[in-house]
């Protein structure tokens, strides 16, 4: 598999933030998001085995105690030996799986079953709007969720339409990028009842700042 990078830290998106994680960033993706904040991702990284990964995860775990691994990219789907990495977790860890929506989890992730999943839908200030694979909603479980990424009213107006024409129940996750407006998008959602969803913020770079390896 090519990795971008392997470490340990807090999840800071989605519903499953606050959880120890160890991360697998993955190269490479197939979209060019406007505020991408992993374009280090593209390109950089090196070819691990799946036994050079495992040894990686046991060395994180003599020195602390996780439940949890988040593969993420970069997108993941695109690593042909990602199913063979899953197999040999799943029945250890609860495993994360971080992908942008626009690629068929089925058709890329035959163990779409063994791991929960935080899906992008992605808005039109990304300049990636239309790339979401509708036929993905057939594919999400109970933990598993859809992420917003607004920019701007606009994006808000039509994650709110989006979610609006989803007829299935679903948890979603509405996140401002990161130095946007955060008070008005906020105030924006405040009038507004959204079905089962949450506007939340990138909690790790409330933390560590916005760099890689956190």
């Amino acid at each position: 598999m090519k990795i971008n990078e392997i470490f340990l830290s807090i999840q800071g998106e989605g519903i499953y933030t606050g959880e120890k994680m160890l991360f697998i960033r993955t190269e490479y993706c197939n979209l060019r998001c406007s505020w991408c904040d992993t374009k280090y991702s593209f390109n950089d990284g090196y070819d691990m085995s799946i036994k050079e990964i495992l040894n990686k995860i046991e060395y994180y775990k003599k020195n602390n105690n996780f439940n949890w691994i988040c593969i993420t990219g970069g997108e993941p789907l695109l690593q042909r030996d990602l199913n063979d990495l899953i197999k040999k977790l799943y029945n250890k860890y609860k495993i994360l799986l971080e992908t942008s929506g626009s690629l068929d989890i089925k058709r890329f992730l035959p163990l779409y079953n063994r791991v929960y999943k935080d899906v992008d839908f992605k808005l039109p200030s990304s300049n990636m709007y239309n790339k979401f694979n509708y036929n993905n909603l057939k594919y999400l479980h109970k933990g598993d969720y859809i992420k917003f990424v607004i920019n701007d009213v606009n994006d808000f107006n039509t994650a709110v339409m989006e979610i609006n024409n989803i007829n299935i129940k679903m948890q979603f996750i509405i996140q401002p990028v990161w130095n946007s407006d955060v008070k008005s998008l906020t105030d924006e959602f405040m009038k507004h009842n959204i079905k089962n969803t949450r506007l939340m913020l990138q909690e790790h770079k409330y933390i560590y700042g916005d760099k890689r390896g956190v």
